[in-house]
């Protein structure tokens, strides 16, 4: 496989430009939208809002070149350094044939996003060979009410600026859940929350893959489906999968070529309120990953939980869960940072 490409720093008066590749739900919360750019201006950037972000039109095939336009504007445009997505969704599969890969490798830019995201992430992961970041987006993270949390905010700032860090664990999370437009007047209230679970001691180093699980294994048998040999992989379920369907994808995932050669695995934290019996989902890791001579870890801060963890695709990383329940993340410099 090629060397990945890796955009410029993202600093702060750099341009970031919104996009929605797989959902029309911007349209329906325009206050969250308007919340969420004054957001991110507040934390010094530059916003330009997508032509078709606001679209009300569900995606489908008639959207495809709408999207497209949003996307390449952002690569090509010199006032651009970021690209982030105004939020998940569930149809980024739908753009991947039309993306115009000689334009991406040719423009490296950040490509900021989490959930359905992922299929685009794949697609620069392993087409593109360009370098991403699995973290916040607009409506979700900087459309909260006061902003998004200062942990979220600093963890995407050290994905982007391409220095090595080591990842620090947030001590809360929030679990309540209001409804945005309706609700969301005032910012969530948090709980106190430890680190993440060591399911299986070990060090590992390699290539950092952050997906969503659901979108991951939408994949399986494609030719977006990644590469997982000697990878770090990061893998999270979202807010809306029901427990039996996470079983299922866990099974499914350990089932795949390759899975036996993965450096390390990190499952993302479930998220609170949506009928999962985390202890279960933990059981059946522990049972898929009982033949894998790796680090295996759970309640990782990334993916649909807030405080949130960004996480930069195509860095080497080094993951260690000790006895004890010790878990460090650590990420490479970007080579000639």
């Amino acid at each position: 496989m090629t060397e990945i490409s890796f955009p410029p720093p993202l600093r702060r008066g750099d341009g970031i430009l919104v996009v929605s590749l797989s959902s029309h739900t911007a349209s329906q919360f325009d206050r969250r939208l308007t919340r969420g750019v004054l957001e991110l201006e507040k934390q010094g950037f530059r916003v330009q809002l997508g032509a078709h972000v606001r679209d009300s039109r569900k995606p489908s095939s008639q959207t495809i070149a709408a999207r497209i336009a949003d996307l390449h504007s952002g690569f090509t445009d010199p006032g651009i350094s970021a690209v982030i997505s105004v939020i998940g969704g569930w149809a980024s599969h739908q753009v991947l044939d039309s993306v115009d890969l000689d334009l991406i490798r040719a423009h490296p830019k950040h490509f900021i996003g989490y959930s359905d995201t992922s299929s685009f992430h794949l697609l620069l992961s392993e087409r593109a060979r360009v370098a991403s970041i699995y973290g916040p987006a607009v409506l979700p993270q900087f459309g909260e009410p006061g902003g998004i949390l200062p942990y979220s905010q600093n963890s995407l700032l050290q994905a982007a600026t391409g220095e090595a860090y080591q990842v620090a664990w947030p001590d809360t999370q929030v679990e309540e859940r209001r409804r945005w437009e309706a609700e969301d007047d005032r910012p969530r209230a948090t709980v106190p929350r430890s680190g993440p679970t060591v399911i299986r001691q070990g060090t590992a180093r390699g290539e950092a893959l952050a997906v969503n699980l659901e979108t991951l294994m939408s994949h399986a048998g494609t030719r977006y489906w990644p590469r997982l040999s000697g990878r770090v992989l990061f893998v999270e379920i979202s807010d809306s999968a029901l427990e039996w369907q996470a079983l299922r994808l866990v099974h499914q995932l350990s089932r795949q070529e390759e899975f036996q050669q993965i450096s390390g695995l990190g499952l993302g934290r479930i998220p609170s309120g949506i009928g999962i019996d985390e202890r279960a989902v933990l059981a059946r890791l522990r049972e898929v990953t009982g033949d894998l001579a790796v680090p295996v870890v759970a309640d990782l801060p990334f993916g649909h939980v807030d405080p949130q963890m960004s996480i930069p695709l195509g860095r080497t990383c080094e993951l260690t869960a000790q006895t004890g329940g010790h878990v460090s993340l650590r990420f490479d410099a970007v080579p000639g940072a």
